[in-house]
């Protein structure tokens, strides 16, 4: 017999399907959604089929009321809760990434931090830091401020036409004055 009212929301699958979780040791870099609450009759997530008044901060524990919400590692959090487990800052802020590894939830520059790989200045030999900026030509790599010109020292800009001759980067203005007190002409 059918029900005499019909619930506004569909009941959950009988036995959904686990989502498989990752492994401990797999990078995993997560989208963060971000969610609205226009509309309090409608549900918040399809898959789901969750209304509103039930979500739950996967940070806090605490009920979501506000309007803005996050979505991330199949969680909803308040704006403030979603943050990075080292430095603190707000991963839901816009062009910023969730990197989650170990159970840890990161930003970019913590998970390179930890997880990233180092290297070797072609220019100075020095180290590069993986959360570093460089600048990279064919298999070389570059700290910012090593990427000059071998023979006027100027920095390059976007745009900037170059030559690599070995490891040595040499400005268009200079390249045969170079080429030539280096034997090469």
């Amino acid at each position: 017999q059918p029900h005499p009212y019909p619930h506004p929301y569909p009941h959950p699958q009988p036995h959904p399907q686990p989502r498989p979780q990752p492994q401990p040791s797999e990078q995993m870099s997560a989208a963060i959604e971000r969610k609205s609450l226009e509309n309090a009759e409608e549900p918040v997530d399809e898959v789901l089929q969750m209304p509103p008044s039930l979500l739950t901060c996967g940070g806090c524990q605490q009920s979501i009321g506000d309007r803005y919400f996050l979505k991330a590692i199949d969680q909803y959090w308040h704006e403030d809760c979603l943050s990075c487990d080292l430095c603190g800052c707000r991963l839901g802020e816009v062009g910023r990434r969730l990197y989650y590894k170990l159970g840890r939830k990161l930003c970019r520059r913590d998970y390179l931090r930890l997880f990233g790989q180092d290297g070797l200045c072609s220019a100075c030999d020095k180290r590069i830091r993986a959360y570093e900026m460089t600048m990279r030509v064919k298999d070389k790599v570059y700290h910012l401020e090593c990427f000059k010109c071998a023979a006027c020292q100027k920095h390059f800009c976007v745009g900037d036409r170059y030559l690599l001759i070995n490891s040595d980067i040499v400005c268009e203005q200079d390249i045969y004055e170079w080429t030539k007190l280096n034997g090469m002409i």
